[in-house]
Protein backbone atom coordinates (compact mmCIF):
# COMPACT_ATOMS: atom_id res chain seq x y z
CA UNK A 1 0.00 0.00 0.00
CA UNK A 2 1.23 3.48 -0.86
CA UNK A 3 0.65 6.37 1.55
CA UNK A 4 0.63 9.98 0.34
CA UNK A 5 0.34 12.78 2.90
CA UNK A 6 -0.06 16.37 1.73
CA UNK A 7 -1.74 17.69 4.88
CA UNK A 8 -0.42 20.84 6.52
CA UNK A 9 2.83 20.00 8.28
CA UNK A 10 3.73 20.78 11.92
CA UNK A 11 5.26 24.16 11.00
CA UNK A 12 2.05 25.20 9.24
CA UNK A 13 -0.08 24.10 12.20
CA UNK A 14 2.25 26.10 14.51
CA UNK A 15 1.83 29.18 12.27
CA UNK A 16 -1.95 28.78 12.48
CA UNK A 17 -1.77 28.50 16.29
CA UNK A 18 0.18 31.77 16.36
CA UNK A 19 -2.64 33.72 14.70
CA UNK A 20 -5.37 32.74 17.19
CA UNK A 21 -6.62 35.90 18.93
CA UNK A 22 -5.24 38.15 16.21
CA UNK A 23 -7.19 40.51 13.97
CA UNK A 24 -7.94 39.50 10.38
CA UNK A 25 -8.01 42.83 8.58
CA UNK A 26 -8.83 41.50 5.11
CA UNK A 27 -8.08 38.93 2.51
CA UNK A 28 -6.95 39.75 -1.01
CA UNK A 29 -7.40 37.65 -4.15
CA UNK A 30 -8.36 37.77 -7.79
CA UNK A 31 -12.03 38.41 -8.46
CA UNK A 32 -14.08 35.19 -8.43
CA UNK A 33 -14.00 33.19 -11.66
CA UNK A 34 -17.29 31.42 -10.92
CA UNK A 35 -19.45 32.18 -7.86
CA UNK A 36 -16.87 32.48 -5.06
CA UNK A 37 -14.06 30.48 -6.70
CA UNK A 38 -10.71 32.25 -7.05
CA UNK A 39 -7.46 31.23 -8.68
CA UNK A 40 -4.28 30.06 -6.98
CA UNK A 41 -3.37 32.55 -4.25
CA UNK A 42 -5.10 34.43 -1.44
CA UNK A 43 -3.33 36.95 0.79
CA UNK A 44 -4.63 37.01 4.37
CA UNK A 45 -3.70 40.19 6.26
CA UNK A 46 -3.55 39.53 10.02
CA UNK A 47 -2.46 42.39 12.30
CA UNK A 48 0.82 43.58 10.78
CA UNK A 49 1.64 40.29 8.98
CA UNK A 50 0.67 38.84 5.63
CA UNK A 51 0.08 35.14 5.00
CA UNK A 52 -0.41 33.44 1.68
CA UNK A 53 -2.77 30.58 1.05
CA UNK A 54 -1.93 28.86 -2.23
CA UNK A 55 -3.20 25.92 -4.24
CA UNK A 56 -0.61 25.44 -6.96
CA UNK A 57 0.36 22.30 -8.87
CA UNK A 58 3.30 20.13 -7.88
CA UNK A 59 4.33 16.82 -9.44
CA UNK A 60 3.13 13.97 -7.18
CA UNK A 61 2.20 10.33 -7.45
CA UNK A 62 -1.46 10.33 -8.47
CA UNK A 63 -2.59 6.74 -8.03
CA UNK A 64 0.40 5.23 -9.81
CA UNK A 65 1.31 7.99 -12.27
CA UNK A 66 3.29 11.21 -11.76
CA UNK A 67 0.84 14.08 -12.30
CA UNK A 68 0.55 17.80 -11.69
CA UNK A 69 -1.55 17.89 -8.52
CA UNK A 70 -2.65 21.06 -6.72
CA UNK A 71 -1.40 21.20 -3.13
CA UNK A 72 -2.82 23.53 -0.47
CA UNK A 73 -0.17 25.60 1.38
CA UNK A 74 -0.35 28.29 4.10
CA UNK A 75 2.75 30.33 4.95
CA UNK A 76 4.01 33.66 6.24
CA UNK A 77 4.58 35.97 3.30
CA UNK A 78 4.77 39.66 2.45
CA UNK A 79 2.44 41.96 0.56
CA UNK A 80 4.68 41.95 -2.55
CA UNK A 81 4.14 38.19 -3.00
CA UNK A 82 0.35 38.60 -3.05
CA UNK A 83 -0.16 39.25 -6.74
CA UNK A 84 -2.41 38.01 -9.48
CA UNK A 85 -1.52 35.00 -11.57
CA UNK A 86 -3.91 36.09 -14.31
CA UNK A 87 -3.05 38.12 -17.37
CA UNK A 88 -4.24 41.67 -16.79
CA UNK A 89 -5.74 40.55 -13.48
CA UNK A 90 -6.30 42.93 -10.62
CA UNK A 91 -6.77 41.65 -7.09
CA UNK A 92 -9.58 42.81 -4.83
CA UNK A 93 -9.73 43.28 -1.06
CA UNK A 94 -12.41 41.73 1.14
CA UNK A 95 -12.47 43.59 4.49
CA UNK A 96 -13.01 41.48 7.63
CA UNK A 97 -11.82 43.33 10.80
CA UNK A 98 -12.49 40.61 13.38
CA UNK A 99 -10.41 38.56 15.79
CA UNK A 100 -9.73 34.89 15.08
CA UNK A 101 -11.39 32.79 17.80
CA UNK A 102 -10.44 29.38 16.38
CA UNK A 103 -9.39 27.68 13.15
CA UNK A 104 -10.66 24.38 11.78
CA UNK A 105 -8.23 22.55 9.50
CA UNK A 106 -10.31 20.17 7.38
CA UNK A 107 -8.36 17.06 6.40
CA UNK A 108 -9.57 14.38 4.01
CA UNK A 109 -8.57 10.71 3.88
CA UNK A 110 -9.02 9.02 0.50
CA UNK A 111 -8.61 5.24 0.43
CA UNK A 112 -8.43 3.17 -2.75
CA UNK A 113 -8.89 -0.60 -2.85
CA UNK A 114 -8.28 -2.97 -5.76
CA UNK A 115 -10.00 -6.33 -5.42
CA UNK A 116 -10.49 -5.59 -1.70
CA UNK A 117 -6.80 -4.93 -1.04
CA UNK A 118 -5.99 -1.34 -0.09
CA UNK A 119 -3.53 0.12 -2.59
CA UNK A 120 -3.54 3.82 -1.59
CA UNK A 121 -4.03 5.79 1.60
CA UNK A 122 -4.06 9.50 0.76
CA UNK A 123 -4.29 12.37 3.25
CA UNK A 124 -4.77 15.98 2.16
CA UNK A 125 -5.82 19.27 3.66
CA UNK A 126 -9.14 20.12 2.02
CA UNK A 127 -9.64 23.52 3.64
CA UNK A 128 -9.54 26.03 6.45
CA UNK A 129 -12.38 27.60 8.37
CA UNK A 130 -11.66 30.71 10.46
CA UNK A 131 -14.18 31.12 13.30
CA UNK A 132 -14.27 34.82 14.14
CA UNK A 133 -15.06 36.61 17.41
CA UNK A 134 -18.11 38.27 15.83
CA UNK A 135 -19.65 34.79 15.28
CA UNK A 136 -19.12 34.66 11.53
CA UNK A 137 -16.84 32.33 9.60
CA UNK A 138 -14.56 32.52 6.57
CA UNK A 139 -13.68 29.33 4.72
CA UNK A 140 -11.14 28.46 2.06
CA UNK A 141 -11.53 25.09 0.31
CA UNK A 142 -9.20 23.63 -2.29
CA UNK A 143 -10.81 22.29 -5.42
CA UNK A 144 -10.31 18.77 -6.84
CA UNK A 145 -6.86 17.25 -7.36
CA UNK A 146 -5.87 18.92 -10.61
CA UNK A 147 -7.52 22.30 -10.09
CA UNK A 148 -5.69 25.31 -8.69
CA UNK A 149 -8.95 27.00 -7.68
CA UNK A 150 -9.90 27.90 -4.10
CA UNK A 151 -13.51 28.29 -3.00
CA UNK A 152 -14.05 31.19 -0.58
CA UNK A 153 -17.14 31.56 1.62
CA UNK A 154 -18.33 33.91 4.34
CA UNK A 155 -21.20 33.13 6.69
CA UNK A 156 -22.05 30.51 9.30
CA UNK A 157 -21.67 26.71 9.55
CA UNK A 158 -19.49 26.75 6.44
CA UNK A 159 -18.41 23.12 6.75
CA UNK A 160 -21.85 22.36 5.29
CA UNK A 161 -20.85 24.32 2.16
CA UNK A 162 -17.78 22.17 1.49
CA UNK A 163 -17.92 19.83 -1.50
CA UNK A 164 -19.14 16.30 -0.86
CA UNK A 165 -16.74 13.40 -0.34
CA UNK A 166 -18.81 11.69 -3.03
CA UNK A 167 -16.82 13.58 -5.69
CA UNK A 168 -13.84 11.32 -4.95
CA UNK A 169 -16.03 8.21 -4.75
CA UNK A 170 -17.77 8.93 -8.06
CA UNK A 171 -14.44 9.37 -9.84
CA UNK A 172 -13.76 5.63 -9.48
CA UNK A 173 -17.27 4.24 -10.08
CA UNK A 174 -16.56 2.97 -13.61
CA UNK A 175 -13.21 1.39 -12.75
CA UNK A 176 -13.80 -2.35 -12.49
CA UNK A 177 -12.33 -4.02 -9.43
CA UNK A 178 -11.82 -0.72 -7.58
CA UNK A 179 -13.58 0.45 -4.44
CA UNK A 180 -13.09 3.75 -2.62
CA UNK A 181 -13.69 5.22 0.80
CA UNK A 182 -13.40 8.86 1.77
CA UNK A 183 -13.82 10.66 5.08
CA UNK A 184 -13.04 14.04 6.62
CA UNK A 185 -11.94 15.20 10.02
CA UNK A 186 -11.40 18.63 11.54
CA UNK A 187 -8.40 19.60 13.60
CA UNK A 188 -9.56 22.48 15.80
CA UNK A 189 -6.98 25.07 16.80
CA UNK A 190 -7.96 27.37 19.69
Amino acid sequence: MKTIDVRFDDNTIAALKNIIGRNVKKYKCDPPVVDSTVYGIIGIFIDDKVYKLTNFCEVLDYYGQPEDVAVFRFALSNKDEIKTCLLEGEMIDTPIESLIKEIHVINENQRLFYKEQQTYNVWLTRGLIFILADGSEISFEKDIWFSEFIETQRGHKLISKFSSVNIFLEGWEDCEGYRTECSREATIIK
